[in-house]
């Protein structure tokens, strides 16, 4: 009768095939090397984001978007609605029935440049070129700076008024 005596193969790893062909896997040494390099991706792109991005809305002390769709006046001049959180500015409009009224602070915005000049006639605003006007019988009333429909011209609307300097 023969003797056979089997000796274990014996390995550090519990998957051998695997640690063969993904010998990475069981490096423990690499796992804080790709820490370290996924942390310094992270905080690369953050501060080059920080610098690219630019924020759509213009500064000021009170900025409100005005919301689509705005109400054709006429070829150019639309009027916008305020939000209803923001009525309360209807107390500073111009009152057209007082010649030179400009006590409105508000600034319409195209995106973050302002449009203007502020404080024009229904006549001005009709005529385009980005002229606005904020009355308390008729509301915020402007026109695009390329006298195009803000309805769909894509671009973005808001109405400021600047924080004191």
């Amino acid at each position: 009768m023969s003797l056979w005596i089997v000796e274990p193969v014996r390995t550090s790893r519990a998957f051998p095939s695997v640690g063969r062909a993904f010998p990475f896997v069981w490096n423990v040494g690499l796992v804080p090397l790709c820490v370290a390099i996924g942390i310094v991706v992270y905080f690369t792109a953050a501060l080059w984001l920080q610098r690219s991005w630019q924020d759509p809305r213009p500064k000021g002390q009170v900025v409100v978007p005005l919301l689509r769709p705005f109400e054709p006046l006429s070829k150019a001049a639309f009027r916008a609605t305020l939000p209803p959180e923001y009525r309360q500015l209807a107390s500073l409009a111009d009152r057209p029935n007082i010649e030179r009224d400009t006590r409105s602070p508000i600034v319409v915005y195209e995106g973050t440049r302002p449009l203007g000049p502020s404080h024009s006639s229904f006549t001005e605003v009709s005529a385009g070129g980005g002229s606005f006007a904020h009355w308390t019988d008729t509301g915020l009333v402007f026109s695009a700076s390329d006298s195009s429909d803000p309805n769909s011209n894509g671009r973005r609307y808001w109405a400021v008024i600047a924080g004191p300097h």
